[in-house]
């Protein structure tokens, strides 16, 4: 009978690595965004901080909503993969 192989394949290890490096860009992306566009309207305006305030909670909000459904298509496609090999 033959053993399974322990460990981590390192394409699978690159993998992860390259999923949640893009995760935390894809939430922190919106907020600095949301900050500096919102910062940048409210200079213009002269109303600091309330676009400001706004931009950047868009930003938390959609940011974390952006990761997740980007996640899932990512995962269900790994998955479909696999079970194609």
């Amino acid at each position: 009978m033959a053993k399974k192989k322990q460990g981590v394949d390192m394409k699978d290890a690159v993998w992860v690595l390259a999923v949640g490096s893009q995760l935390g860009l894809s939430i922190a992306l919106p907020v600095i965004l949301g900050l500096a566009v919102g910062y940048w309207i409210d200079t213009r305006l002269g109303t600091l901080p309330w676009i400001t305030l706004l931009l950047t909670l868009a930003g938390a909000i959609g940011g974390p909503i952006i990761a997740y459904r980007w996640v899932i298509s990512t995962v269900r496609k790994r998955f479909e993969e696999g079970e194609e090999s």
